[in-house]
C-alpha cells in the first residue's frame, strides 16, 4: 500500500494544487495525479470493504477487520496516513459499519487500535491530531492529501486575489506557498519497501471491488436489519472518520 501510494504522490506538482485544478471541468489534464491519488484512495477503501463484506462467514469478517486493522496500524509506523485514513474510512463505510453482530466479535485489542487510529486520523479540529503527528514526523511520510486540498480551496474560496487597491494580494500567495512547500517537503524522501509483485498484483486487481449497491444488499444478506438502534452505540466506533475520505468528484 505504502509503495503504490508513494509512487502516486511524488508524482503530483506544485501547480496542480493551483486554482483548485482538482475540482475543475480540465481536472483530468491540470491535476492528472491528484486525481490518481484520490482514485487510488477509494479503490484501497472499497477493496477493504469488499473483502470483509464478501465473507459469509462471520470469523472470516472479524479475521479481515483485524487483519486490515494490523495493516493499517504498519502504515502508522510507516507514517502513511493516507493508508491509515483508506483502511479507517472502509471501517465506517455503511456496509461494514451496521454490521454490529460481527462488530461485537472482534477482539477489545483491535478495537482499542481502531479507536487509535482513527484519534489520530479524524477531522476534529481541522485534523488537529493529524497536524500534530505530521509535524512530529521525519520523513518518509505519507501525508492524507485531502486535509491540504480543503486547506487549499478554504485559501482560495476564503481570500482574494487583490487587495482594495488592485494590488496582487501577495499574503494570499504566501498561504498557498506554505501548504504546497509542505506537501514538498513530504515528497522529498523515498521509501526504502521492496516491491512485492503478488502484493502489488492483489491491491491493483479491479475485479476484487464490489460496488457500492453490491456491497449494501451482501452485508445486508449476511445481517438483516434488526433495529433501528444506530450501531455507534453498540461497537464504540466513531462515525466522523467516514466523512473525511476523498470524494471521487474531486
Amino acid at each position: 500500500m505504502t509503495y503504490l501510494d508513494h509512487k502516486i504522490f511524488v508524482t503530483i506538482t506544485s501547480e496542480e494544487f493551483l486554482g483548485q485544478a482538482w475540482m475543475k471541468t480540465d481536472k483530468a489534464t491540470r491535476a492528472l495525479h491528484i486525481i490518481l491519488m484520490t482514485k487510488r484512495f477509494n479503490e484501497v477503501s472499497q477493496l477493504v470493504v469488499s473483502e470483509i463484506v464478501r465473507r459469509s462467514n462471520m470469523s472470516a469478517r472479524v479475521a479481515a477487520i483485524e487483519k486490515w486493522t494490523a495493516v493499517a496500524d504498519i502504515c502508522r509506523v510507516l507514517h502513511n496516513y493516507n493508508g491509515v485514513l483508506q483502511v479507517c474510512a472502509a471501517f465506517t463505510n455503511s456496509s461494514v459499519y451496521r454490521l454490529k453482530k460481527t462488530w461485537e466479535k472482534v477482539s477489545k485489542t483491535t478495537k482499542q487500535t481502531i479507536d487509535r487510529l482513527q484519534n489520530v486520523v479524524s477531522s476534529d479540529g481541522r485534523f488537529r491530531n493529524l497536524r500534530d503527528a505530521l509535524h512530529r514526523c521525519d520523513p518518509p511520510c505519507i501525508p492524507y492529501l485531502g486535509m491540504y486540498l480543503t486547506d487549499l480551496s478554504f485559501i482560495e474560496e476564503g481570500t482574494p486575489n487583490f487587495t482594495e487597491d488592485g494590488l496582487l494580494n501577495f499574503s494570499k500567495m504566501r498561504m498557498i506557498a506554505h501548504v504546497i512547500r509542505e506537501i514538498r517537503h513530504f515528497q522529498q524522501t523515498p521509501y526504502k519497501i521492496e516491491h512485492i509483485k503478488k502484493v502489488t498484483n492483489y491491491l491493483l486487481d479491479a475485479a476484487l471491488l464490489l460496488d457500492e449497491d453490491d456491497l449494501y444488499r451482501m452485508s445486508l444478506e449476511i445481517e438483516p436489519r434488526t433495529s433501528r438502534l444506530s450501531s455507534a452505540a453498540l461497537i464504540g466506533i466513531p462515525p466522523s472518520i467516514g466523512q473525511t475520505s476523498l470524494k471521487k468528484d474531486n
